[in-house]
């Protein structure tokens, strides 16, 4: 029997490199299903950080992404908006690090993904606050 305090939670992971992966990792180890979105023939940079072997994954990349189902997913086209917004119908907890007015500009803003699932958490995480001069910087 499956006692995992996250059991039966779906996450939409929309992050890339440390702090969204880094998040996401312990609600999957925590039970949630977890689907991490991914640019087509691009990936998350850290698909190439620390990578030995040519023909074997990056440790970093999997440290990140353990536990997670993956999807290729170019969420500027029709059919990406589609299935990104089928998948938010769904889920409970929808989490984004991308640069600032990234996901306004996807269409994919809280009010947005609030008005496609009101149950849904939205958990967005920047470099600075947004009452920071710096707000509109991109960071890790």
């Amino acid at each position: 029997m499956n006692t995992a305090p996250l059991q039966g939670v779906k996450v939409i992971d929309f992050t890339e490199v440390q702090s969204g992966p880094s998040c996401t990792q312990m609600l999957a180890w925590l039970g949630a299903e977890v689907i991490k979105i991914e640019r087509p023939g691009v990936g998350d940079a850290t698909r190439k950080e620390l990578q030995f072997d040519p023909d074997e994954p990056s440790y970093y990349f999997l440290q990140l992404n353990s536990d997670k189902k993956s999807l290729a997913l170019d969420a500027k086209t029709p059919d990406g908006k589609e299935i990104l917004t089928r998948l938010i119908k769904e889920c409970d907890i929808f989490v984004e690090n991308l640069h600032p007015g990234a996901m306004d500009k996807l269409g994919f803003s809280w009010e947005a993904v609030h008005a496609l699932n009101p149950r849904c958490i939205y958990g967005n995480i920047k470099g600075f606050h947004l009452s920071s001069k710096y707000k509109k910087l991109k960071a890790y």
